[in-house]
């Protein structure tokens, strides 16, 4: 990692070559190191020789040619041409570009084009945090490698430019809003690093960091498994107010929120809940309505001595029966246990602690309801309830390949499918199930509408997603695409329970 301060390391380490290398070229942890550190040394070395060669030539003229009285009063002719010095200052730079250029296209070209079978791994990025989704539908703000596995990153942002850069993998890319963006790197030394952001993006661009985890194969897996359910551990449900915790830390609160009063971009939740609050007009308690509605609608009731920067991408926590709605109340727990006022006005009205109400209020609907059948404790939030049940054998083959195409086509980007809207709708049973568009009108997600959906996003847009999806009439429309389209709905119809005949696409 580039030092944040040189003077700061050479005092400390002393000086030596190590200490000077780490200066200006990290020594790179990814399979595009070598390649790299060539042609760095070529272009700094080659810059060092030149700057040597010119400026000792310039100095020895100055002094050989210098104004000297009684000796040299006036300046030897000087030559207006000599065309062999002049095809050599030319020839060689011309030489030294061109080899420059060929390695470095090479090199380009090798980095931009991920190859097959690349480990997808989901980037979004907003002000001022990151958040990293798998394709098991794990979700973390540390960034994960598998060591020695080629892994493509698939990046999009929900509000302004960002860049995505780990100097110690040697890699970087603009992450642009509205635009999927793509880079992959293949790491091949484990160890742990650092994400920055490489754009300036407002007041805490400094602070949008995340590590950065490269482990062995076995780890990274086992890490997944436990990162992909943030309402369980070690098989036993957790209390609401750790999961509230998760959830701070996921959705990038504690960027802008701090936990032991000091002031930073938003208001310190230390003692919040059940205190006093000065508005920009008025005060109010923060009880449970006030913290509800100031996480869900944060521009409806601004905190004096406070900017109206808090995103207002939590209003998909809303709804007594919308899954996040639980979440909600899981950081809502949490924000109370970090206050000495707070009180049953302030705490949400499902209980924190994991007792047999408790249980059924934290566990997801699906958990719970597959414990009430089966009389056992159903898994995790992420086991979707009878994933497929309904997909006939002979639709399989397509699945399979929709899932494929919703890594390769960037889908992955903006629709989840652990039932988290991003960018765009979760996929998880959206399949059969109602779906509000702007206009108020709300229509059923069968067939006609998601191949509708897909090939012309923006002639019906999802009430509270911005149009922003592309068109895919060109990849995905017409008989030669046909089972492409028909792959992606099938694999739609795969994460939902409401999948049904009026949803699938007809098999042929």
């Amino acid at each position: 990692m580039i030092s944040p301060d040189p003077m700061a390391a050479i005092f400390s380490h002393g000086w030596n070559f190590s200490t000077l290398g780490s200066l200006w070229l990290p020594n790179s942890a990814s399979s595009f190191g070598p390649e790299i550190q060539w042609l760095w040394d070529f272009w700094y070395w080659m810059s060092v020789f030149f700057t040597v060669l010119i400026t000792g030539i310039t100095v020895w003229f100055c002094i050989k040619y210098r104004f000297r009285k009684g000796i040299r009063e006036n300046a030897d002719p000087a030559p207006d041409h000599n065309t062999p010095l002049e095809i050599t200052w030319s020839i060689i730079p011309l030489i030294l570009m061109l080899v420059l250029f060929i390695f470095g296209f090479k090199y380009y070209m090798d980095m931009d084009q991920p190859p097959s079978g690349c480990y997808k791994i989901s980037v979004l990025a907003w002000k001022w945090h990151w958040q990293f989704t798998y394709p098991d539908d794990a979700v973390t703000n540390t960034l994960y490698i598998p060591l020695n596995t080629p892994v493509e990153f698939v990046m999009t942002s929900k509000d302004v430019l960002h860049g995505f850069w780990i100097p110690d993998l040697s890699i970087q890319r603009d992450v642009i809003p509205g635009r999927t963006m793509t880079i992959w790197v293949k790491a091949i030394r484990a160890g742990h690093y650092k994400l920055q952001c490489a754009e300036y993006c407002g007041d805490g661009h400094s602070e949008m960091l995340a590590n950065v985890i490269v482990m062995p194969i076995p780890a990274f897996k086992k890490k997944l498994a436990q990162a992909a359910d943030i309402w369980m551990h070690n098989g036993k449900v957790l209390p609401l107010h750790v999961v509230g915790k998760r959830v701070a830390q996921l959705e990038g609160c504690l960027g802008c929120h701090s936990v032991n009063g000091a002031r930073g971009t938003g208001p310190t939740w230390k003692n919040l809940a059940g205190s006093s609050v000065q508005l920009v007009s008025g005060s109010a308690t923060a009880d449970y309505a006030y913290l509800k509605q100031a996480i869900l609608y944060p521009g409806q009731k601004m905190v004096a001595g406070f900017n109206n920067v808090m995103p207002d991408y939590y209003s998909d926590f809303a709804g007594a029966a919308h899954k996040r709605a639980r979440k909600l109340d899981a950081l809502i727990w949490y924000i109370n246990t970090l206050s000495t006022h707070a009180s049953k006005t302030s705490q949400p009205p499902v209980p924190d602690l994991p007792g047999k109400a408790g249980k059924a209020a934290t566990q997801p609907a699906s958990a719970a309801a597959g414990k009430a059948k089966s009389g056992k404790p159903a898994a995790t939030e992420k086991a979707p309830p009878q994933k497929g049940a309904a997909i006939p054998a002979a639709a399989m083959p397509l699945v399979a390949l929709g899932k494929k195409l919703y890594a390769s086509m960037g889908c992955i980007a903006c629709h989840t499918v652990n039932g988290t809207p991003v960018v765009g709708p979760t996929w998880k049973n959206l399949a059969g199930y109602p779906v509000k568009l702007t206009t108020g009108k709300t229509v059923i997600a069968d067939y006609q509408f998601l191949r509708f959906m897909i090939l012309q996003p923006g002639k019906k847009i999802v009430a509270g997603y911005p149009n922003i999806m592309p068109s895919f009439t060109t990849t995905l429309a017409g008989k030669k695409n046909a089972k492409k389209l028909d792959g992606l709905i099938w694999y739609i119809n795969s994460l939902s329970d409401k999948t049904s005949k009026t949803t699938q696409p007809p098999l042929k």
